[in-house]
């Protein structure tokens, strides 16, 4: 009996902690619902524009050599060095080529003297036809061997054929050269070409003189040209068509090699979709996205691809549909899943 009566308050006061803990549990808080503003994706009238990523080409490449041999004696530029038509480059020993040129001179005075006295001989008819004949021959050699030792000593002197930059160089102040060794590379960089891989699909919808648009994004700088050279015959690998747009460059300040983002307009009108220039993020991997609100008034994060900038709206390619929502305020602060209202 008396364990009976210790037993009821125990168990009554058991009942009431379990009933004052389960009062004690908080009610679920209301998800937080961010603020936006959208626009309704439609669908609008765009000039066609092909992008493409290319790179710098000079308009010529020529490997220059000497086409005589001996010692160099001076070399005037080094690589990387612009250089104008026409400006001395190197130079090589003359002492043999001037004796030669004086030996040559020699012998055509003699030539000439020879002849002028055959000539007044065969005038009076008192010379075979052959010896005359014989004589004006030599005369005609000695200027053809006096022409080429002048050339032979002018070619002791290496000039540029055209304004450019030094590329390479390859000989020293010292150093034996032999004909047709190269000893400069000269790029002509006056006019450039930017040139892109089009692929099968594109390249019907090129032709030559299309306007293009090339920026470079190293320097920001921003260049107009024309579609001048479509090769018809395409890369065995890629299946590509190389095209080059040709750029002035009477400043220099493109040089071969560097990057380029090409933009061809194909004079064609197309549907496009853009988007507010201020919808579209880039996260830290560099990937390109928006939020568009679903049908349960949440954010969901959309990646797109972009072809470029059309007034202050955005060209996508792909990753939208018309009739998409795409947060336009607020989207920075926006989590993949959130509630919003608008």
């Amino acid at each position: 009996m008396t364990a009976l009566k210790c037993l009821m308050p125990c168990t009554a006061l058991y009942a009431l902690l379990l009933s004052s803990c389960g009062h004690s549990e908080k009610a679920p808080e209301a998800e937080t619902r961010a603020k936006v503003a959208v626009k309704q994706i439609q669908t609008t009238g765009q000039q066609e524009t092909l992008l493409y990523s290319g790179t710098i080409e000079a308009d010529n490449t020529v490997s220059l050599g000497f086409t005589i041999s001996g010692r160099v004696t001076s070399v005037l530029v080094q690589e990387g060095e612009h250089v104008h038509a026409g400006q001395l480059l190197a130079t090589i020993e003359t002492n043999e080529y001037e004796n030669a040129l004086k030996v040559s001179e020699a012998s055509l005075e003699q030539a000439m003297d020879n002849f002028k006295r055959y000539n007044e001989l065969h005038a009076k008819g008192s010379l075979p036809e052959r010896d005359f004949i014989g004589a004006k021959v030599a005369q005609a050699q000695a200027e053809a061997n006096k022409s080429a030792a002048a050339k032979r000593l002018a070619d002791t002197k290496l000039y540029a054929p055209f304004a450019g930059i030094i590329s390479s160089k390859a000989i020293e102040k010292g150093a034996i050269v032999a004909p047709a060794v190269t000893a400069f590379t000269v790029l002509k960089t006056d006019v450039v070409y930017a040139r892109a891989s089009v692929t099968e699909s594109e390249i019907a919808k090129l032709n030559i003189g299309k306007n293009a648009q090339v920026i470079i994004p190293v320097s920001g700088d921003t260049c107009k040209g024309t579609v001048t050279i479509i090769n018809p015959q395409a890369d065995a690998t890629t299946r590509t068509f190389n095209v080059k747009i040709r750029l002035a460059n009477n400043a220099g300040k493109l040089l071969p090699g560097m990057l380029s983002d090409i933009a061809i307009h194909t004079g064609r009108q197309v549907n496009a979709i853009t988007v507010p220039a201020e919808a579209v993020i880039r996260d830290a991997d560099d990937i390109t996205y928006v939020f568009v609100v679903n049908e349960s008034n949440r954010a969901i994060r959309k990646r797109i691809t972009t072809g470029g900038l059309t007034a202050n709206e955005v060209l996508v390619t792909n990753g939208l549909q018309p009739g998409d929502k795409v947060v336009t305020e607020g989207q920075n602060k926006l989590k993949d899943g959130q509630a919003i209202t608008l």
